[in-house]
């Protein structure tokens, strides 16, 4: 009777405190510390920041409100703060609550240097919630064709018709070269061959211009191509690349279901010689079982210019199944090498029109490596599928967030004719 008792009593005490809670919450009572002398705003936003580093949304949203609320913040951090509270809420899927936060960062700071991250953002929300006009007007006010890049004064190195061409233009353009191009200008004398091409190209650029040149319907149909997979590709880049973040715990978990993949696989060293036919490989084996020289006999005869001058060594290690030696043929060249011992012999194996003979050098086993041993490929592959899964998913909810009809069917059927 007296458990009865207790259990009722608990049962009535959970009641009245859940019931004062939710009293508090519906008056606008907050429940977090208010700031003061032991608990300050700077305590809220650490308190904000270790919630979302764990991983509990909406609890760092509060924690994060709370902060914008009670401190004294300048105008910039304050829209980074909104941005933040924002971006939150959107990965959080409620959009109506970022599109709020997101459109103070326009408000609180116009020229913050997340101008570009917060559009986007706004534009993702609208297209979500169905606003697709006015997702539409949203991004054509973020995008003007007449914009102009504003440039810093600079060294002019350079003035055609009144219009100056500074150094950092020529630098800008060497740094946008691929590396080995790059590397060919690296002294004096060729980077300023490299700006006299710059500027001969921007007269012979405005030269095309008053030609015509530039309204060829062909060339703007290239142009349009190139600026719109370019486009796309920085699209791309920041929905699925910028915002990606990897899990130590989830590329482990990878790991695991993938160990197969990551296995050494037996391997052997192995030399080699290379002849044109068959009688001329079998003789060399003959020479070799009779006690020649494997190796000299590789410098002498071998066909292999890459292997022939160092005895016929084959750098590193052929892994069984594999096309190691870069000659083809893999499956019977496997079948051939593997099972023997260091010093056998084995031959004529054909590949295409040549014949070979290999020795065996060394065998290596198969194993498993850990983890830690090869942790920098396996966070590479996760990213990779990880990313090909976001930009998978952003190819599905484009095409579901905006007013498309698809008649794929009738692709189909124009190419089969």
């Amino acid at each position: 009777m007296n458990k009865l008792v207790l259990l009722i009593t608990i049962i009535c005490l959970c009641c009245v405190i859940g019931g004062t809670v939710l009293l508090y919450q519906q008056q606008g009572v907050n429940l977090l510390p208010k700031p003061g002398a032991a608990w300050t705003p700077e305590n809220q936003r650490e308190l904000a920041a270790k919630l979302k580093s764990a991983g509990l949304t909406h609890q760092a949203i509060a924690a994060y409100e709370h902060y914008a609320q009670s401190a004294d913040l300048d105008r910039p951090t304050y829209g980074t703060l909104c941005y933040t509270i924002g971006k939150m809420y959107l990965d959080a899927g409620d959009y109506e609550k970022a599109l709020a936060w997101l459109y103070r960062v326009e408000i609180a700071d116009p020229s913050t240097s997340l101008k570009n991250d917060t559009g986007s953002a706004i534009i993702t929300c609208l297209e979500r919630l169905g606003k697709y006009s006015a997702a539409e007007h949203a991004l054509s006010r973020r995008t003007s064709p007449d914009q102009k890049r504003e440039r810093p004064e600079g060294t002019v190195i350079a003035e055609i018709s009144g219009d100056k061409i500074y150094a950092e233009d020529v630098s800008e353009a060497l740094d946008r070269l691929p590396p080995w191009m790059r590397s060919q200008f690296d002294s004096q004398q060729s980077r300023r061959e490299f700006a006299k091409k710059y500027i001969a190209d921007e007269l012979l650029y405005r030269k095309a211009l008053k030609l015509g040149y530039d309204k060829d319907p062909e060339l703007l149909k290239k142009k349009k191509d190139i600026e719109r997979e370019l486009l796309v590709t920085k699209l791309i880049e920041h929905d699925v690349h910028d915002n990606m973040t990897i899990d130590e715990h989830d590329v482990k978990t990878y790991f695991e279901a993938h160990r197969p993949e990551y296995e050494d696989k037996e391997a052997v060293k192995v030399s080699l010689i290379k002849v044109d036919e068959k009688e001329a490989a079998e003789k060399i084996i003959r020479e070799v079982t009779a006690g020649k020289d494997f190796h000299q006999l590789a410098r002498d005869r071998s066909r292999d210019t890459a292997t022939a001058p160092h005895g016929g060594r084959f750098p590193g290690w052929v892994r069984k199944g594999e096309n190691d030696l870069g000659i083809g043929n893999e499956a019977e060249i496997s079948a051939a090498l593997f099972g023997k011992k260091p010093g056998d012999i084995i031959g004529p194996v054909p590949v295409g029109t040549a014949w070979y003979v290999f020795r065996i050098e060394e065998n290596r086993p198969a194993r498993m490596p850990s983890y830690d041993e090869v942790k920098d490929r396996v966070k590479k592959d996760y990213a990779l599928r990880k990313a090909q899964a976001r930009y998978q998913s952003l190819l599905e909810q484009t095409l579901k967030s905006a007013e498309v009809k698809l008649y794929l069917e009738r692709f189909e059927t124009t190419t089969k004719k």
